[in-house]
């Protein structure tokens, strides 16, 4: 756990954007449950906090050398940060719905971009990776060029791990599922227990659902 990791967590949980509570599961909107849930929304109502969280998105664009066009953020929850980073660089932003709209343009991507750009997605959170996929694909249909992912949190869930890998795309996220266990273990949010039972749910979600 790198020192910025740990401190993207304890902000998160300082605020309640992440709450860890395994005896207590939280139910997904895909119908399963989880001892976790994360609602970055949060930050965005907390300014020093807020700025610390794009303080850490631009040292990782500037060190890892993320150079780009524009900033696509994900509908709805990255939409925001994509926002912020983009004003923060002074560079345009757009961002990608899950699907293109039923009416209107029926657009997947809202904003001004042309074929080529190259574009760095922004997430709040990677779970499963499966709207980083939409996104991903819908930016190559409309002839965009990813060429980084960055999130606030990260999961490091098997299924998302093989989804990035099989995109070929940079990921960064600044904090993730071990740090978030490990500050809440300090904390005495959680115990070792409580540890153990989030660390199965993550090696298999479905299988920790049928317990």
């Amino acid at each position: 756990m790198d020192k910025e990791s740990r401190e993207v967590a304890q902000l998160l949980i300082s605020i309640k954007a992440v709450v860890v509570a395994p005896k207590n599961p939280f139910t997904y909107t895909s119908g399963l449950q989880g001892p976790i849930y994360c609602d970055n929304r949060k930050v965005l109502s907390h300014v020093k906090i807020r700025n610390k969280i794009i303080e850490h998105f631009v040292d990782v664009i500037r060190e890892k050398n993320l150079i780009c066009d524009s900033y696509a953020g994900l509908a709805t929850a990255g939409i925001p940060h994509a926002a912020l980073i983009a004003d923060r660089l002074k560079l345009p932003m757009i961002y990608i719905r899950s699907k293109a709209k039923e009416h209107g343009k029926q657009n997947q991507i809202e904003g001004d971009y042309k074929p080529g750009d190259k574009i760095v997605l922004v997430e709040d959170l990677v779970n499963q990776a499966g709207s980083l996929k939409t996104a991903y694909n819908g930016a190559k249909e409309a002839g965009l060029c990813p060429v980084g992912c960055l999130a606030i949190v990260d999961y490091q869930m098997e299924s998302a791990k093989k989804i990035i890998s099989e995109l070929k795309i940079p990921f960064y996220a600044l904090t993730d599922l071990e740090s978030i266990l490990d500050v809440c273990l300090e904390n005495r949010d959680i115990d070792e227990l409580d540890k153990t039972i989030v660390s199965k749910w993550q090696q298999d979600p479905i299988q920790w659902n049928r317990r």
